[in-house]
């Protein structure tokens, strides 16, 4: 459905307003955000009015999203309007390490309404064909504190049974999410410093404060941008997705806000985001879809074939392998609020090598930090 810009975008919610449309906020009137948020709290509903006709149970829901997705699930963890209408929470490659905005007066600008009063401003946005709104290259995308969908500024970690859902979580990221939003040089460069610079858009002494802590190490290929850039796409991964789902993960086994956390970082992908053109693992006449043995960037993005078992190309008898074990893990997830399978499914389903993984490396422990004591 398309919408004249904001008009009877307050009764919008059932259909998918999206972009701008979906989250623009204006401090200060009634257009308060947070449309995109009330849009899955409507198919929740929906849900559980109808997934008992296609053989599901209401009382066994699980919402899971990836990258925006993610961060919609976070924002679903701590609101009152959908607490209670799910059993279970996976966040996939949240993007939380971004500084948020609420984009209002960057979009009047771009539309040309620049008029002195806030009201005379909506009131021209409103003439404004919505698919110009959302042509606009800044988009209001994030979420807001509201008072009705979203009534805390952060996602309460601290008090068990406050105002975060108690339902088992799963967060997790791809190996190299960062890669994906990190900038591979444009031209060649001659020093690990200056690929830093032109990779992460900082200053000479910020990136040479991340070459002093020796906390991404510089592995020497021979080719100075690449390498660069791989340090770069580890700062990224940790700024932007990496610390911020562990921090989740670590706050809550502490304060035991969820029963149960897990956390997972995936090492097998394929695809994702690439607007870097980094491509995927190198090809061979053996390995023609290639090499998934070899080094290669896990993009962000690139774990969903994985977590619903929908992957097009096989490179080799492994990715079939990894894929049977991971959505083994989710499915059981789903299932129970456990990620580990029963012996029994996986032997009625043919999974003998998830099998003999699980049995080789153990079960999937969950997030447990075991308090020092001092003194």
């Amino acid at each position: 459905m398309v919408l004249n810009a904001l008009k009877g975008v307050q009764e919008a919610r059932t259909v998918c307003s999206l972009s701008t449309l979906g989250f623009l906020a204006i401090p200060g009137t009634n257009v308060t955000g947070n449309y995109g948020i009330g849009d899955q709290v409507t198919a929740l509903e929906w849900t559980i009015q109808n997934i008992a006709s296609f053989g599901g149970d209401p009382k066994k829901i699980t919402i899971i999203g990836e990258s925006a997705g993610a961060g919609s699930v976070r924002t679903l963890l701590g609101s009152p309007k959908a607490i209670g209408k799910y059993q279970g929470a996976v966040a996939m490659s949240n993007l939380g390490g971004a500084s948020y905005t609420t984009a209002g007066q960057q979009i009047f600008q771009s539309a040309g309404c620049t008029q002195s009063s806030i009201e005379a401003q909506i009131a021209c946005l409103k003439a404004v064909p919505a698919l110009q709104v959302v042509s606009y290259p800044t988009v209001a995308r994030y979420v807001v504190q509201d008072g009705t969908y979203v009534n805390t500024p952060n996602l309460d970690l601290v008090t068990k049974n406050g105002s975060a859902a108690y339902v088992p979580v799963i967060f997790g990221i791809v190996d190299n999410d960062g890669a994906s939003f990190s900038t591979y040089p444009k031209t060649p460069v001659t020093t690990e410093l200056a690929g830093i610079q032109a990779s992460l858009g900082i200053s000479a002494s910020n990136a040479q404060s991340i070459i002093d802590s020796k906390l991404f190490p510089y592995y020497d290929t021979g080719n100075i941008t690449l390498d660069s850039f791989n340090v770069s796409q580890r700062v990224a991964t940790d700024l932007q997705f990496r610390c911020v789902d562990q921090a989740t993960v670590y706050a809550a086994s502490q304060s035991h806000v969820f029963p149960k956390s897990y956390f997972y970082q995936m090492q097998r992908s394929t695809g994702g985001y690439d607007p870097n053109n980094l491509g995927g693992p190198p090809k061979s006449a053996q390995y023609p879809n290639g090499n998934p043995n070899l080094p290669y960037f896990k993009l962000h993005g690139a774990d969903m074939p994985w977590v619903f078992g929908n992957l097009g190309t096989l490179r080799d008898s492994n990715d079939l392998y990894s894929i049977q074990l991971t959505s083994g893990y989710f499915a059981a997830f789903i299932k129970t609020g456990d990620p580990n399978p029963e012996d029994r499914y996986l032997k009625i389903r043919g999974y003998e090598r998830s099998l003999e993984a699980i049995a080789a490396t153990g079960p999937w422990e969950q997030v447990f930090i075991e308090a020092q004591h001092v003194g």
